[in-house]
């Protein structure tokens, strides 16, 4: 047998080498390119698989875990287990992403959500209740023994509070209700835009300042531009409200002229809680024709003066509120005094 063919494959083969190459040939591999034979010798050994237990993976989860604890904390009031309890009335409403089956707790800092097809009760610790309507959002700002404060962030609630004067209080977007002992409605939309109702008692309405004190049988408008309107009785005629709004609205003397004058023209005896809160909202210009309306409904009280009312001296104003006979002034200005110390 030679064995040139071995070492050079173009020299004649030996038949002995082609029968043993054939018997061979079916465990023949490919072998790989050079510089691919260099490259998988070089490469890298794969990593181990991660155990759970080892700090490569306990270090990343707990940080994980820590950030994800952070962020949790920082969206609740801090140091506080205080809580309403809250009760469905209809369908499936939540507190947070939480649905309410039959009673749960509203935290400080939580929010209570109704969709269109469901209603939910708050009760505001011993002094009464609040009903939330559908479509509503309501949070929860602070408990405790002698304050409850919600924020109505849209839709509609109704109170019911048996309280002294300045216990339970409503935020919303553009006015605060502060209770005064009362039943009411109260709605705010999307915009901030809302209007209060009250049904029994009286409410503060106030923002920046502004105050409107609104009796039984009465509404007051909020708005973000204006903050709470001009009180008014509902029974009032539909083409006075609409002027009495324009008033609110209006900006200047042109748009506020002819409204005005519809405003003090038709004033009713009993509207004359209106005309007492319009005498500190209209111009100076305005303000003369408003006082000499209102005192001819309710004759200025012999302690003060036309022109004490004219240049808004508080104690004159408070003097002729009196006179209209709804409560004295010291009365319903308690709900902006502070607690005692011994009842805090």
């Amino acid at each position: 047998m030679s064995d040139d063919y071995l070492w050079d494959p173009s020299a004649p083969p030996d038949p002995a080498v082609e029968r043993l190459e054939r018997l061979l040939s079916p465990l023949r591999t490919t072998p790989p390119p050079p510089m691919a034979r260099f490259r998988q010798a070089r490469a890298p050994l794969p990593p181990p698989p991660v155990q759970w237990r080892t700090p490569r993976f306990l270090v990343p989860a707990l940080a994980a875990a820590a950030a994800m604890a952070l962020m949790i904390a920082s969206t609740l009031e801090p140091g506080s287990d205080a809580s309403m309890v809250v009760a469905s009335i209809q369908g499936q409403p939540r507190v947070g992403w939480t649905t309410i089956a039959g009673e749960a707790r509203l935290p400080v800092g939580g929010t209570l959500i109704t969709d269109r097809s469901s209603r939910a009760r708050i009760e505001v610790g011993a002094i009464g209740q609040v009903t939330v309507d559908t479509d509503t959002r309501v949070r929860l700002v602070e408990t405790g023994d002698q304050r409850h404060q919600l924020a109505l962030d849209r839709g509609t609630l109704h109170a019911f509070i048996v309280a002294p004067p300045g216990q339970f209080i409503v935020d919303t977007p553009s006015a605060t209700a502060t209770d005064l002992g009362c039943v009411y409605d109260l709605t705010v939309d999307e915009y901030g835009t809302g209007l209060l109702t009250v049904v029994a008692g009286w409410v503060a309405f106030e923002e920046g300042g502004r105050e409107s004190f609104v009796p039984a049988g009465a509404s007051a408008r909020t708005s973000r531009e204006t903050g709470p309107g001009t009180p008014r009785y509902d029974d009032a005629p539909a083409e006075w409200i609409a002027a009495l709004d324009e008033v609110d609205r209006g900006n200047d003397v042109p748009r506020k002229a002819d409204p005005l004058e519809v405003v003090l023209g038709r004033a009713r005896p009993r509207d004359a809680m209106t005309l007492w809160h319009l005498v500190s909202r209209v111009r100076a210009a305005n303000r003369a024709a408003v006082v000499d309306t209102l005192a001819a409904l309710v004759p200025l009280p012999a302690s003060t003066t036309r022109d004490a009312v004219l240049r808004l001296d508080r104690a004159a104003l408070d003097a002729w509120w009196e006179a209209l006979g709804l409560r004295d002034a010291g009365w319903w200005r308690t709900w902006k005094r502070p607690l005692p110390d011994a009842a805090r």
